[in-house]
C-alpha cells in the first residue's frame, strides 16, 4: 500500500519526510490521507487514489505506521462488509497490508474531493452525531466530478473489482 499523506496526517505518524516522486501502481494500492478534527476528536480519511472510495475512522490511538496500518486495514474491511462488498475484501485488505511508503499528495483533484469528504463528514458529525460506517456509505454513495460522469465511488470500485 503507497500513503499519500497530507502534512496533518504525517505529523501525527511522526514521518520526517516525504518523498514526491512519481510510481506507476496498480489502482487497488494507492491511497490519500488525510487528518481532520470536529468536536475535538482526530478523525482519518482514506482514499483510494482511483476510485475515491473512503472511509472514516477515528485518530485516537494512531501513533505510527504501524498502528495506521493495523487500524486502517480493520475499519476498511468492516466498511466494505457492512456496504455488502465482502467479495472485494481479498483485493483490498490482506492480512500483511502494510504502509510500505509515503508520499506527498500530488492531484488536487482527489485532495478537493477529499476536502469536500471531510466538509461533509464533518457535517454528519456534529449535526446527526452519525456512526463513522453510516458517515462512510454516504461519502461512497456521493456522485464526485473527480470521477467520469459524476460516478458514485462505490460503483466504480465494485467496476474496478470486476475487471
Amino acid at each position: 500500500m503507497i500513503l499519500r499523506s497530507t502534512k496533518k496526517l504525517a505529523q501525527k505518524l511522526k514521518i520526517k519526510t516525504l518523498s514526491d516522486t512519481e510510481i506507476k501502481i496498480s489502482a487497488f494500492e494507492e491511497w490519500y490521507g488525510h487528518l481532520f478534527v470536529e468536536n475535538r476528536a482526530q478523525y482519518i480519511l482514506l482514499t483510494n487514489a482511483y476510485s475515491l472510495y473512503s472511509v472514516v475512522f477515528p485518530g485516537r490511538g494512531i501513533l505510527n505506521l504501524k498502528s495506521f496500518s493495523e487500524i486502517s486495514r480493520f475499519w476498511l474491511a468492516e466498511m466494505l462488509t457492512y456496504e455488502g462488498c465482502s467479495n472485494l475484501i481479498g483485493r483490498f485488505v490482506i492480512q500483511d497490508l502494510e504502509v510500505i511508503d509515503t508520499y506527498k499528495t500530488n492531484n488536487r483533484g482527489i485532495v478537493g474531493s477529499m476536502n469536500d469528504m471531510i466538509a461533509c463528514a464533518k457535517y454528519y458529525l456534529s449535526e446527526f452525531q452519525m456512526p463513522l460506517l453510516e458517515i462512510s456509505v454516504r461519502l461512497n454513495q456521493t456522485p464526485y466530478s473527480y470521477l467520469d460522469n459524476f460516478n458514485h465511488p462505490l460503483n466504480v470500485i465494485k467496476k474496478l473489482a470486476l475487471s
